[in-house]
């Protein structure tokens, strides 16, 4: 089970801010070298079933790692997300029939029940990795995105703060932590996913594409009838 909270990050100098943090009351920040550049596609059926069962099929490509991810949507408040969440390596191709045997394969295969699958969205990110350590153990991984969400031929960026709890952290630490956070930084929470936000760029190019198709119907008709009357 996925447990993390998301922020929007509206100040980017924040980003520099926490990279730069070692302490954070009780916890220690420990900050991995480098940026993490992904690509990622997410992909549905044709008549969006996955996305009608709170389900997520990913591909995020590494450069020299290829990962799917299945994840189910169970609740999400104030910006805390929790989901279930299966994943496996890749070395073939992007259907689920195509994966190696494991739990992510199955329960893709099950939700997909047949049907192709189709690219829905594609998502650009820049990620920076902080590991936060609390009486020596892992306990929360902190991760700072920025990047564009591309859907139906539009585009959003984002810059967000993610809070993941790991195996030996429990919900009071994550708890603890985003509290101290949201005092020291103005972080807004963010209820909405990156698939969300894309799948509201692709209701918004279909809402424009029947928008035009209905200015050009209404064209025709008032140029048939200037042809009507220029008959007469």
């Amino acid at each position: 089970m996925e447990i993390e909270a998301k922020f929007r990050v509206v100040n980017r100098a924040i980003f520099t801010s926490l990279r730069q943090l070692t302490t954070l009351g009780p916890f220690l920040l420990v900050h991995t070298p480098g940026t993490e550049r992904q690509l990622n596609t997410y992909f549905d059926t044709a008549d969006r079933r996955l996305t009608a069962e709170r389900t997520t099929l990913r591909v995020r490509d590494l450069g020299s790692r290829r990962l799917a991810t299945v994840k189910r949507s169970l609740s999400t408040h104030l910006g805390i997300h929790t989901r279930d969440e299966w994943e496996v390596d890749l070395d073939a191709g992007e259907h689920p029939a195509d994966w190696p045997a494991s739990a992510a394969r199955d329960r893709a295969l099950a939700a997909l029940a047949g049907a192709p699958i189709f690219p829905l969205m594609t998502i650009r990110t820049a990620r920076q990795y902080s590991y936060v350590i609390l009486a020596g153990a892992r306990v929360a991984e902190i991760s700072l995105d920025e990047g564009v969400i591309i859907a139906g031929g539009r585009t959003v960026g984002f810059r967000e703060l993610e809070v993941e709890l790991l195996a030996r952290g429990t919900r009071a630490d994550l708890d603890a932590l985003i509290a101290l956070l949201q005092v020291r930084f103005a972080l807004i929470p963010e209820s909405r996913g990156k698939k969300k936000r894309g799948l509201e760029l692709l209701a918004r190019a279909t809402d424009d594409l029947a928008t035009g198709m209905q200015a050009r119907a209404v064209a025709g008709t008032a140029e048939q009838a200037d042809v009507l009357n220029v008959g007469a």
